[in-house]
Parts: structure tokens; sequence; C-alpha cells
């Protein structure tokens, strides 16, 4: 007797490049190898900047109205109608909002809510009320960091964590460090990465400044910025003019080779603005971590969960950018403590950032919703 698949709809504005945007891939490729799922993906945006999303088979449906109207509540509607999913899981507040008209017709569905991805310092009172009316309609809401449950309050007793997991796989088999590094114009005899899209989120002005402060105290060490960015993005265009005639700070655009690059370089940053954005669990840091990287990073938001000050890197709150040059060049002429945070960071991977792990856990939760 064939026994009935369960039908998951995945709803994201797109799968370009990001954390949750990441996280989702990583999830459907988990459940994509078992025999008991049917997955359909919904998104916004039609780009996918992931190549292996297309190995996966995954039915994918983009829709037409790409701001949030009326249209999209229609459409969506009837998307879902017609493939009258065991559940509806969103990637967004703005996706939970437009998934909420079917879920409140078509009770059979249940709603999974995963928009929780950040631990912003605040909530504007319009992110708080789409937030409260979607936590209200959900069946189950989940944050990839405790800090992210701390921002949002959404009801406890429907609320759950869930750490991002990483395909291991993906940091196998990688370039020869110095074939990378070659390719990529890094001449010395180190590097320090941050990887992230050029956004008012992320405070490349303080990486590049504290790169900057570097090559004033030693001149064997790049700092490469990695991140996507629009043609007309400030950001990015700032982080230029501090670089500008030091061959040794490179904003660079975002790339498919990321895990290579970050396995060319010694240590891994994400400075972030604080004053508008909190990480939840970063997929960069934790990329950083499955390589064996120490982290310098914000002491803020999730990231605490998963850097520990002085254990697996640093953890920086309002250190002026010599300060933090400071601690790299300490970091630098120590290769062992280098190679024990770096020991230490792959290791916190392998106990608590599985894609096995985290994959199991989503399964919990689409089982404890089907009793």
């Amino acid at each position: 007797m064939e026994i009935k698949k369960i039908k998951i709809l995945f709803f994201i504005g797109s799968l370009n490049s990001g954390g949750k945007e990441r996280r989702l891939l990583e999830l459907m490729t988990y459940l994509n190898k078992a025999d008991r799922y049917t997955l359909i993906l919904v998104t916004k945006q039609s780009e996918v900047m992931f190549d292996n999303f297309f190995d996966l088979k995954v039915e994918w449906i983009s829709l037409k109205s790409k701001k949030l109207n009326l249209g999209s509540f229609l459409e969506f509607f009837r998307i879902a109608n017609k493939v009258s999913p065991d559940f509806i899981h969103t990637w967004g507040n703005k996706q939970t909002l437009i998934a909420l008209p079917f879920k409140f017709l078509k009770k059979n569905s249940k709603l999974v809510n995963s928009q929780i991805t950040s631990a912003p310092p605040s909530l504007s009172w319009g992110e708080n009320l789409i937030s409260q009316i979607n936590f209200r309609f959900s069946d189950c809401i989940l944050s990839n960091s405790y800090a992210g449950i701390e921002a949002y309050l959404p009801p406890t007793e429907k609320s759950k964590v869930i750490y991002n997991g990483l395909n291991l796989k993906r940091f196998e088999n990688l370039p020869q460090k110095k074939e990378i590094r070659e390719k990529y114009g890094i001449l010395s005899k180190y590097a320090v990465i941050m990887v992230a899209t050029y956004s008012k989120n992320k405070d490349y002005e303080r990486f590049f400044l504290v790169g900057r402060a570097l090559t004033k105290l030693r001149d064997d060490t790049t700092f490469l910025g990695i991140g996507f960015y629009e043609n007309t993005d400030s950001y990015f265009q700032k982080a230029l003019e501090i670089s500008d005639g030091n061959p040794l700070l490179k904003p660079m655009p975002g790339t498919k080779e990321v895990e290579a690059l970050v396995n060319a370089c010694d240590i891994g940053c994400l400075f972030s603005n604080t004053e508008v954005h909190g990480e939840g669990i970063s997929n960069a840091i934790i990329e950083y971590m499955a390589l064996g990287k120490p982290v310098i990073a914000n002491d803020a938001g999730g990231t605490k969960e998963i850097v520990r000050d002085q254990w697996n890197g640093y953890l920086i709150q309002k250190e002026s950018p010599e300060q933090i040059a400071e601690k790299i060049s300490f970091l630098l002429d120590s290769p062992l403590l280098m190679q024990t945070m770096g020991a230490r960071s792959k290791e916190k991977i392998l106990e608590d950032f599985t894609l096995d792990r985290m994959g199991k856990e989503f399964e919990n939760v689409y089982q404890s919703l089907s009793k």
C-alpha cells in the first residue's frame, strides 16, 4: 500500500544570496532525500542564485505580483488552493501575512512561520503589528536564535528555536588555498574576510577602517569584503572610498566561491550596524566556524550564542578600529591560539549546527503538528 506523502509548500521572497535563503535550501536538500515529502517552492522573485537548487527538482512557482498588494494575496491563495498542502512554511513576515487568508479558509493546512531570522534592537510599529498578527494565526513560530525570540516576543507556547544546519559536504574538496588566493589577488601572508551583503545592516565601513588601521601596524594582511550589492549602492561605494589607494583593502562583488575564499583566509569577521540590525544566527559566521576560523563579530544578538569571547574569537562592543586592529594583530602573531580557536569553532559546528540535526528538528515540528 502506497504511503501518502506529506506535502509542504515553502514560501519565501527569493532564493538570492542570504542567510534564510541558504537555510531553506539546506532544509529542502535534507527533506528531498526522504521519500515521504512532496516539496513545492513559491517565491516572489524569479531569480535563483543557488545552482544546486535545480538538482533538487522541486516544483517552483514564481508570483507575478512582485510587491505586496491585493494581487499577491489572491495569487498565492489560488496557488495554495490548487496545491492543497499539508503545511505552508513561510520565510518572512510579508510572506506569512500573504498566506493568512488561505489559512483562515482552509483550516486543514498548518502554518509554520519561520519569519524570525534576526534579533533587532527594536521593531517599528508596522513590523511589530504585522508580526503580532502573523503570530496569532501561526500554528508554530520558529526562530534560529534565542535572541530572536527575545526581540520579537512571540507566544511562548507555540514558539521554538531551531539553529541553522550546515551541509558539511559543501566544505569538502575545495580548491587549493594558493589557487584561490592567486585568483582573487591575495598576495599577502594573511587574509581577513567579511562575507555579507553591502547594506545598511552590515558595517563594512568599520571593517575597512579596521583594515586601514591594521596596515599602519603591519603590511602582511589583506582585508577582503565579499558581498552582493546594487549598482547604485552607496555602501559599496563608501567601502571603495575607504580602501582607495591601499592594495591590502579589497571590497569585491559577491561570488559563488564563498566557501573556497573563506577557506583561503585566516580570520572571519562580521560587523553589523547594531543600531538598526541584530543578527540571529549568521550563516557567514557558522561557515567561518565550519572551516575552522577564529571569528571577530559584534557582542550582540544571536552571535553571542555561537561565539565566545577569547574562546573561539573576539566579541566586539565599542572598540575603536585601532583597538580591533591590535586584537587581530595579536591573533595573527599567535599561531597556536589561532589554531585552538579555529578548532573550537569547528567543534561547535559539529555539535550543534549540522544539517542532520536541523532537518530532524524541523521534521519533529511537522510531525507534532500532524497529530
